[in-house]
């Protein structure tokens, strides 16, 4: 299926995306980003980026603002989705790309998200398929999160970097393994590959590997590593950890 992508520029259009957050999510009303917000967005210098069918229905987005850290400007990804029956169809990827040129073309090379770090998909796109490294660990960072898919674990992230002109991105964004070295990483951590058919079945288990994963990360992270791979074949997940610097 083929997408057009461009800016969310009505309120309707805006109005749908916090609509698509509940969809996904299941956010309850407090947790939803709402109208306001993403109508400031694209006033302030951040985006809202939307993903249309042919027929013009808005079924995924991006949205984004901006931030500093230091005299550094970059952009921080509030949130990225794509509606049920348009996933695993690039559109998610589409969008990043597509946030990438923006940034560009406003003089920016970096934006950050944060994600979950027992996600493998997410994982998969981040690290793999747009070429971003991680190097650090946020323990419950939300607080107690409302969602079908956090499902009273603590809401841990890791936090993306996307150097966008880096030479990881480019080899991700033409279809190479983000890492380059061919040699065996300095350390492995194993995530689940579905982490939602653990939490259905044995949530004490999930919740135990959630804790052994964190300790495994933040010590690795303490050592000066940083996530610079992820494997994921759909039986298995795994990071991958070398020395990073910028």
């Amino acid at each position: 299926m083929k997408y057009r992508i461009r800016p969310c520029r009505t309120l309707d259009e805006l109005a749908t995306c916090v609509k698509i957050q509940k969809e996904i999510w299941g956010y309850s009303e407090q947790e939803l980003y709402p109208l306001r917000l993403f109508i400031n967005l694209g006033k302030i210098g951040g985006h809202v980026l939307g993903g249309f069918t042919s027929q013009g229905a808005l079924v995924g987005f991006v949205a984004s603002m901006p931030a500093w850290r230091g005299r550094e400007r970059y952009y921080h990804s509030l949130s990225l989705g794509v509606v049920r029956g348009h996933e695993n169809q690039g559109l998610g990827r589409a969008l990043k790309l597509s946030h990438r040129r923006a940034a560009l073309s406003a003089g920016i090379n970096r934006i950050e998200w944060t994600f979950d770090p027992l996600r493998a998909k997410n994982a998969y796109l981040n690290i793999y398929r747009l070429g971003a490294i991680v190097r650090h660990y946020l323990p419950d960072y939300y607080g107690h999160v409302d969602s079908r898919f956090q499902r009273g674990l603590p809401s841990d992230r890791l936090v993306a970097e996307w150097h966008l002109n880096s030479a990881r991105a480019r080899r991700a964004l033409t279809g190479k393994p983000s890492r380059s070295s061919p040699r065996r990483p300095a350390a492995e951590v194993i995530i689940p590959p579905d982490i939602d058919a653990l939490l259905e079945t044995r949530p004490a288990e999930a919740l135990a590997l959630q804790g052994a994963i964190r300790k495994q990360l933040q010590k690795h992270f303490r050592r000066g590593l940083a996530i610079t791979g992820f494997f994921y074949d759909g039986k298995s997940a795994r990071y991958l950890l070398d020395p990073y610097e910028d």
